[in-house]
């Protein structure tokens, strides 16, 4: 690689490097696909004045001496348009495709002007990759899963409503209830509603709940696309054909009463769906991640029955022919012909449902039983031919279904805990009196904080010392609990949490206290060390301190004034001072004599004078 290409640029720039322009190129990861040129044009005049900011990220592309950008393909863009020959880069070595793609795709979902359909696809992306569920993506994107869903959900936009939505001709709230509905009834509203040029009845700029309601009033009421028995609907008074004076021949009407519609809706499908699970149990309940209904779905859980959901739309079983009614034809040679082109359909759907049984039995394809948000159809996928070639599309169906099971049961455990603990913090246990259990539980998680030399003292021998304490062993400790263990356990979490000490807070002041109770000379001796330090270093400042005190001036002498009387009251002060030295060197010359008389009193005399110049 050319020395010119790469070299290293400041610690500021977060480690990264800098890169020539020339030795990158754009991945097909980037779930950005369209580039607003007003916006890059303005990002590049940003970096010609100071620079790109914010590094890219890059992977080395194996066998050249060339990088595939991770993330960051619009300041790459930008930087061309600028005339940079390097950018910031950060070099991720060991990324592999499906991490280059995960992380390309979260870092675009860090943008606060990604679109919404940018954003739906994205997390499309991250689902379909295996490596996310509605539940862990929203924890990892910071955003709800009901948020996750609702933006997933535009993916199923026709493509001229999502263009719509792209040039915010409509809103997200609007295309949310748009996305709502299958891509018949989404069809209609475009064509009917939305389309460019329209003279009138136009929904363009009306709010979300306002479409809402004319999506409900206009198409979600038809009694004629529902299957479910409607026999009951033709008295209803909720029917809007027990309304009218007049009614076409044929036509079922609307029902105003959208919750029994729902409800009778969702009762017909999950009976559709658990009736063709009885005469194929080998199949598994499904949904298409695009095509769900919810309320069946939640409804057949709570039954206990599970629900996958698919990517691929699986391949549906051929659909039976109806046969013709002899009022639909005009003459008896008509329906007779009819009946004949009947039998032919009839044939023919009987063999193919045969020809498909039998590669069931065969392992080469599995059932599927798809629930829809408007049918439960009978489907079918491919076997891999791994599991054809060793006859083990049985043994895997069973050890599937048994590990169903097994993860069935963990998630009754899991929410089953997640509920209690939620409830248990409104229960009130205030007057309750703290049991001998609930003081086992306490040490129980005290014993996080029992220090390694003390595993053997409190009854674990055989173990190595090293290794953290588990569940099973605290259990064990805190079924065999007596005051010396007790003790222990209670002390090294005491000492585990004065590591919190610092200087004048509380915890320093519990410090001290079990230090002077267990380990006064110790104490003494670590406070002794640290003051004589301080002593000398407090006595230096004090020093220079005196140092830089401002000097006090002399005051300044009074006038003298040559008065016969201030004349002798200096020559009487000068005479008392001369009596006063006099007695004080006949005094003096008294105690030198008695000291001289006295030579016991030398030696502790010099031992002092010693010791005050050795302290000096």
């Amino acid at each position: 690689m050319e020395a010119a290409a790469i070299q290293t640029i400041n610690a500021d720039a977060i480690n990264a490097t800098a890169i020539a322009l020339s030795l990158i190129q754009p991945s097909g990861y980037n779930p950005r696909k369209e580039f607003d040129e007003q916006s890059l044009t303005e990002l590049a005049d940003s970096i010609r004045q100071h620079g790109v900011l914010q590094p890219v990220g890059v992977r080395p592309i194996s066998g050249t001496d060339r990088y595939e950008i991770v993330f960051g393909e619009r300041r790459y863009r930008a930087s061309l348009i600028a005339g940079r020959e390097n950018i910031p880069a950060l070099i991720y070595d060991t990324l592999s495709d499906n991490e280059a793609e995960e992380l390309a795709i979260t870092e675009n979902l860090q943008r606060k002007d990604i679109a919404p359909m940018e954003e739906a696809e994205a997390f499309r992306r991250l689902i379909e990759s295996g490596r996310y569920d509605t539940r862990s993506l929203a924890v990892q994107v910071g955003k709800s899963e009901t948020y996750i869903r609702t933006r997933m959900k535009l993916a199923t936009l026709i493509p001229e409503i999502a263009s719509l939505l792209d040039n915010e001709d409509i809103t997200v709230n609007v295309a949310s209830e748009i996305c709502r509905y299958g891509e018949d009834i989404q069809r209609e509203v475009y064509d009917k509603h939305l389309k460019d040029g329209l003279p009138y009845n136009s929904w363009r700029g009306m709010n979300a709940s306002k479409v809402a309601q004319m999506i409900e009033r206009d198409f979600t009421t038809e009694l004629c696309r529902y299957s479910f028995d409607k026999s009951a609907c033709a008295s209803c008074p909720h029917n809007t054909c027990n309304l009218l004076l007049f009614v076409e021949e044929g036509y079922e009407g609307k029902c105003a009463n959208s919750q029994c519609l729902k409800e009778k809706h969702t009762a017909y499908l999950t009976q559709k769906a658990i009736s063709m699970l009885a005469d194929h149990p080998e199949a598994n309940l499904c949904q298409y991640q695009y095509d769900t209904n919810e309320a069946v779905a939640v409804r057949l859980t709570e039954m206990g029955y599970d629900m996958e959901s698919v990517s691929d739309y699986p391949n549906r079983f051929p659909t039976e022919p109806q046969a013709p009614q002899r009022e639909e034809e005009e003459t008896d040679e008509e329906f007779s012909e009819a009946m004949q082109e009947y039998g032919i359909d009839l044939q023919e759907y009987k063999d193919k449902c045969a020809g498909l049984l039998s590669k069931v039995e065969a392992g080469e394809i599995a059932l599927a039983i798809l629930v829809g948000r408007n049918d439960v159809t009978l489907c079918y996928k491919a076997v891999p031919v791994q599991q054809r070639e060793d006859g083990s599309a049985t043994v895997a169906k069973i050890a599937e279904l048994e590990a169903k099971d097994v993860r069935n049961k963990e998630i009754a455990v899991e929410r089953t805990i997640a509920d209690t603990k939620e409830q248990i913090k409104n229960v009130d246990i205030t007057e309750a009196k703290f049991t001998n259990e609930e003081d086992k539980m306490i040490y129980f998680f005290l014993l996080s904080s029992l220090r390694r030399e003390h595993y053997g003292a409190v009854g674990l021998t055989e173990r190595e010392a090293y290794a953290p304490l588990t569940d099973k062993e605290k259990m064990a400790v805190i079924a065999n609990l007596n005051a010396k263990t007790k003790a222990i356990i209670r002390r090294d979490f005491l000492i585990a949490n004065f590591q919190g000490a610092y200087r004048d807070n509380a915890t320093a002041d519990l410090l001290f206290a079990f230090a002077k109770k267990h380990m006064p000379e110790e104490l003494t001796a670590i406070e002794s060390q640290y003051n004589e330090v301080y002593e000398k270093r407090h006595k230096r400042l004090e020093e220079r301190i005196a140092q830089l005190m401002p000097k006090e001036q002399p005051e300044a002498e009074p006038e003298s004034t040559d008065t016969p009387e201030a004349t002798e009251s200096e020559e009487a002060a000068t005479d008392n001072a001369e009596e006063f030295v006099a007695e004080t060197a006949d005094e003096t010359t008294e105690e030198a004599e008695v000291i001289q008389s006295d030579p016991a009193e030398d030696a502790p005399q010099e031992i002092n004078n010693d010791n005050e110049e050795a302290a000096a």
